[in-house]
Formats: C-alpha cells, sequence, structure tokens
C-alpha cells in the first residue's frame, strides 16, 4: 500500500525496520502523519537500527530513552531522545533496538507489547 492509503486505526502497530531506507522515506509526509498517529494513540512501535530517523522526523521520540546504531545516536538526541547503548529499550509503548542483531529481544517486547494492547 501507498503511505498515503494508510490509516492508523486499521493497525495494532507498527514496525519501523532499519538500513538505508529511513533516511529516504522519512521525507514522506503520509508516513510521518501515520507514525505520530500511531504513537499518539499509544499503540505498540518497534524501531531498529536506522528507523529511529523516521521517529525523530514525526517529532515521536521527545523525553524518551531510546537506543539505536551508534552512528544514530546524533538523530535520537536532536529528536529530544535519551540515547542508550543497549541491545533494546522499551520506553511504554514505544520498543527500539541497535541493528538486526537484536532482533530476537526486539521482537519479544514488541510481541509482549501487541498482545498486552489486544487485550
Amino acid at each position: 500500500m501507498a503511505f498515503r492509503d494508510l490509516e492508523s486505526n486499521d493497525y495494532a502497530g507498527m514496525f519501523i525496520s532499519g538500513g538505508r531506507a529511513p533516511e529516504y522515506l522519512r521525507y514522506d509526509q503520509d508516513l510521518l502523519r501515520v507514525t505520530r498517529d500511531l504513537v499518539a494513540a499509544r499503540k505498540p512501535v518497534a524501531c531498529v537500527c536506522h528507523g529511529i530517523e523516521i521517529l525523530t522526523a514525526a517529532g515521536c521520540i521527545g523525553g524518551r530513552t531510546v537506543t539505536t546504531v551508534a552512528k544514530c545516536a546524533l538523530d535520537a538526541r536532536q529528536g529530544g531522545a535519551t540515547y542508550v547503548d543497549r541491545n533494546v529499550v522499551v520506553d511504554g509503548h514505544l520498543v527500539t533496538a541497535r541493528t538486526w542483531h537484536d532482533n530476537t529481544p526486539l521482537l519479544r517486547e514488541f510481541i509482549k507489547l501487541l498482545k498486552a494492547s489486544l487485550r
């Protein structure tokens, strides 16, 4: 689906992957709208690696504690978050991880948040 066709009410949560794509996707206003809506609705959001660039661009991490790949720590701080170097960080309904190497703990925590939100 195109980002413009997404409605946050249709989703239980959001997984933001890393890699180089977020560097370009963070300019898509429809993606940022959906991201803001999901975060505002307190739906579970998981983010790994460079995905923090999307959360920062959407203005969704101010006052939060997050982790990300070390080279994106500046992006996290510029978004108003406290950056920590841990494999996974859960802050409310937001769960972040450094790299794909941390996918197991990231997904474990994300699934817990999803299950709790669907009760």
